[in-house]
């Protein structure tokens, strides 16, 4: 009969964990209502295990709301890393990500993150800079690099690829929330399409090498 050794048993990682069971809870809770025993309880932890670990409610709330956001960021960072580069196919695959990053901007867990981390920024400004930190930063520094390959390839004039990337961006919603009335109202889908598509045209007016 084998012997299993205990110390070689998988466990399961204790901090992952806590963030998996307080998202919920905080989700439906809030801040100000979500309880830390409530959360220890759904995690199958102590309440000290929840403080040896984040210290407090306080940064466990930071650190659950930029978990969260890095997860619901892998499908935009896929996206951008499948920009074609080509010669033939980078304006139309420029428009299709752009798309794809404000579908991922508009799925429902995604505006209810963005709610509550508006909500609780003005009671912990510390929120928001770690989702910023975590979660945005990554997303900014994998765009700019593929536009600076644009414009390495010749298609585009990016002296400063970081900002082109905060102008794709700001261009590519800048009709979204408008139109949804800040994701509370359901809109056609070739709407959609337009506006990100003048968003994009923009940006390549402003960015596009002349004999693009």
């Amino acid at each position: 009969m084998a012997v299993v050794d205990a110390k070689r048993v998988a466990r399961p990682d204790k901090r992952r964990v806590i963030l998996d069971a307080a998202a919920p809870i905080f989700g439906d809770e809030g801040y100000e209502r979500a309880s830390v025993d409530a959360i220890a309880t759904a995690a199958g932890v102590s309440k000290p295990t929840i403080y040896s670990y984040f210290g407090g409610k306080d940064q466990l709330f930071r650190e659950s709301v930029a978990d969260s956001a890095v997860q619901l960021n892998a499908d935009a960072l896929e996206v951008i890393q499948r920009l074609d580069l080509s010669a033939v196919g980078w304006r139309d695959s420029l428009r299709e990500l752009g798309l794809r990053l404000v579908e991922c901007q508009r799925t429902p867990c995604s505006l209810f993150l963005a709610r509550m981390i508006a909500a609780e920024t003005a009671r912990d400004p510390e929120v928001y800079r770690l989702v910023r930190a975590k979660a945005e930063a990554p997303i900014m520094e994998a765009l700019a690099g593929r536009l600076a390959m644009l414009g390495n390839a010749g298609h585009l004039v990016v002296p400063d690829p970081t900002r082109a990337a905060h102008q794709f961006l700001a261009l590519i919603g800048a009709e979204i929330q408008v139109l949804t009335e800040h994701g509370t109202a359901a809109v056609p889908d070739e709407r959609i399409r337009d506006a990100v598509g003048a968003g994009v045209d923009t940006f390549l007016r402003a960015h596009a090498r002349p004999s693009q």
